[in-house]
């Protein structure tokens, strides 16, 4: 796969150190290599074969996570990928997902595939975010399972929200309701569905970023909104230090649950950047909170919950993934923000002790 090559990734970093008309270079790499900015991906173990999802936005876009396909690739070794194409397009048909796709978390039960997405419609709903649901036979060829979004919160709903978002000289109102990471719980057998959300009650001016959950029977759901299971909170104030806790991932692992996330430093609070300092805290870091519950609550692991190294990682939106050599541990991959390109090799090795983690 492409944003494999060695070539490509190296003719990246060096667009990204020229004084000026990087973005024209890039643009250039991109059509040289046909390819396009890539971002957000998830992986799906299956058998022997890898199957990894991501996002993918047009060239030359000034906003470009405005418009996204989710398009796929398949591995037998993770160092290798053949890029297999579009799996899901925006849906003109369905107004709540007619503007861009977004992403998700993909599961295989009794030899069916199930692609759970997040998505927006257009125009002043483009920051209308949903929740759907893709099935497939194959992994390779899907179809949309339901018309409607698979779990939303009404307008009367308690705790979640949404947040009226400049963008240049336009507002919107953001719904956050994006990035659906479910699990199926080793010791209740139920679906959790972890979302990134905003908080509607109990918190104070724009920080209110929160992580949702959903709970149901069957992995098709219905799902039933429970409280957030994540509600940080700055000491002495009703504010979270986060806008957005985007691309959460939550791994059982010596007897807790631990949930990771992302946020870009330009939706951090300053307020909570004043209180701990901004050593360590990077558009790279990642997050680390623990709970004994799988819904929550979820606290943070220390007063600055970064994982140790990934600051250093040049990654956003990291996730971990059993090693392929070694399944008891973990890789962590993501994408590069700077040259959007997939992070995928060489792999980050992640030494995960009874009470540290760290990103090699």
């Amino acid at each position: 796969m492409k944003f494999n090559s060695e070539i490509y990734q190296k003719t990246a970093r060096l667009i990204h150190v020229l004084p000026k008309g990087r973005e024209k270079a890039r643009n250039i790499l991109f059509s040289w290599w046909n390819s396009y900015p890539s971002w957000d991906p998830w992986i799906l173990k299956d058998g022997d074969v890898y199957r990894l999802f991501y996002l993918v936005g047009p060239r030359g876009s000034n906003i470009w996570w405005i418009q996204g396909k989710i398009c796929g690739a398949i591995s037998h070794d993770m160092k290798f990928w053949e890029d297999i194409g579009v799996l899901l397009d925006v849906n003109p048909d369905n107004a709540w997902e007619s503007g861009r796709m977004l992403a998700g978390c993909t599961h295989k039960e009794d030899d069916i595939y199930y692609l759970f997405y997040s998505a927006a419609g257009e125009g002043a709903e483009i920051m209308n975010e949903g929740i759907g649901i893709a099935t497939s036979v194959d992994g390779l060829h899907w179809q949309r399972s339901l018309t409607n979004q698979l779990v939303k919160p009404d307008n009367n709903y308690r705790w979640y929200g949404r947040f009226k978002r400049q963008m240049g000289d336009d507002e919107y109102d953001h719904y956050q309701w994006r990035d659906p990471y479910v699990v199926k719980d080793h010791q209740t057998g139920k679906y959790y569905m972890f979302i990134c959300a905003y908080l509607k009650e109990g918190g104070e001016g724009k920080f209110r970023g929160c992580v949702g959950v959903a709970v149901a029977d069957k992995i098709t759901g219905p799902y039933q909104l429970l409280p957030p299971a994540a509600i940080p909170v700055i000491e002495g104030t009703n504010e979270s230090p986060y806008y957005e806790m985007e691309r959460p991932q939550v791994i059982y692992k010596n007897g807790q649950y631990h949930l990771f996330f992302s946020c870009w430093t330009t939706w951090l609070n300053p307020k909570w950047i004043e209180k701990v300092g901004k050593d360590q805290i990077t558009d790279s870091s990642l997050y680390w909170y623990v709970s004994d519950c799988i819904t929550g609550p979820f606290k943070p692991v220390s007063e600055k919950p970064v994982v140790q190294g990934s600051e250093k990682t040049g990654m956003y939106g990291t996730n971990f993934f059993p090693s392929p050599d070694n399944p008891d541990e973990f890789i962590a991959y993501g994408w590069y923000y700077k040259r959007m390109t997939l992070a995928l090799s060489p792999l980050h090795r992640v030494c995960w002790n009874n009470h540290s983690i760290s990103i090699n």
